[in-house]
């Protein structure tokens, strides 16, 4: 057996080794001290990632760059056009929306001039709130 092997062996428990431990020990101590060995041996890693959401108001299409950054980065975004020309806010959306399709996001209208901008890790259930308004009578 090489080294590489050796090592490999550290992290990694073959279904022919399961069998062959209590065939070679008739004791069960010592078949118990093999399994503690074996569990020992395990690599257990966490992996826990964070939402992290982003509140964007731009006031013009200068920022839409760290905005896209944003997105990028693969965080949320709420996108919130309220304060930008219609000229300026139309931009910003095209702009967004490649990007947004770039990563493979969402964007889901919430409000008159407000988005989300959800990564593909993020889910969304619900219905928009905006068709929500209009199928309630609220028109805008």
């Amino acid at each position: 057996m090489g080294f590489i092997d050796s090592v490999k062996n550290l992290f990694v428990v073959n279904d022919e080794d399961e069998e062959e431990y209590p065939a070679a020990y008739g004791d069960e101590e010592e078949t118990d001290l093999v399994a503690r060995e074996r569990k020992n041996r395990e690599v257990k890693i966490a992996a826990t990632t964070t939402l992290q959401i982003v509140l964007a108001r731009p006031t013009d299409y200068s920022e839409v760059k760290a905005i896209g950054d944003d997105l990028n980065d693969q965080k949320t975004v709420l996108l919130n056009l309220e304060t930008v020309k219609p000229e300026d806010a139309k931009r910003i959306l095209d702009f967004l929306s490649g990007v947004a399709y770039a990563n493979g996001a969402d964007i889901k209208m919430m409000a008159q001039k407000t988005f989300a901008i959800m990564p593909r890790n993020v889910g969304f259930s619900g219905v928009d709130l905006m068709s929500e308004l209009e199928s309630n009578g609220y028109s805008f």
